[in-house]
């Protein structure tokens, strides 16, 4: 099986454990939009990992999972930092376990969601992070380090996201 074959059943897997603990860990907290719902958006393949993100009604993160016969993540204690290389940079992610899922990687890009209104805004936002992660262009250099990078909507989304004031 391609590694891309695995990349629908790891989405639904991470999926079903978020949504374990949406129902258990989450109930009734006020931190829940309830606007939304959990949701793994842009699954991708990268150095043997599965990269993407995922939409909670709490929190959304970039995660990376081994993929099977890919590249395993090295051993490492829950909550230890590991550096994950992207076409952009590197990114520093936290070490994370679920039952559901095994040990994997991840990084808050927002939390709390309230900022969010609808499902479709909250999954725009993961595919702008993911695009601002993986964009680069033929020079292999990220497009934010280039002047001439963006119009100034994706600029100000850019640094919203990254965490930058619009220029």
């Amino acid at each position: 099986m391609s590694a891309n074959a695995h990349i629908g059943p790891i989405g639904r897997s991470l999926e079903n454990a978020y949504s374990h603990v949406q129902n258990t860990h989450m109930l009734g907290l006020p931190i829940v939009n309830p606007a939304l719902r959990v949701e793994a958006v842009g699954l991708r393949e990268w150095d043997g990992l599965c990269v993407g993100v995922i939409v909670t009604p709490w929190c959304m993160n970039v995660f990376a999972l081994s993929l099977p016969g890919g590249r395993e993540l090295p051993p490492a204690q829950v909550g230890t930092t590991r550096a994950m290389d992207l076409p952009t940079g590197s990114y520093g992610l936290l070490t994370a376990h679920l039952p559901q899922v095994g040990h994997h990687l991840t990084g808050s890009l927002f939390s709390p969601m309230d900022a969010f209104v609808s499902q479709e805004q909250a999954v725009a936002a993961a595919r702008d992070a993911l695009a601002l992660m993986f964009d680069t262009d033929t020079d292999g250099k990220p497009a934010a380090a280039r002047p001439e990078a963006a119009p100034a909507g994706i600029a100000s989304r850019r640094g919203f996201l990254l965490g930058r004031s619009s220029r």
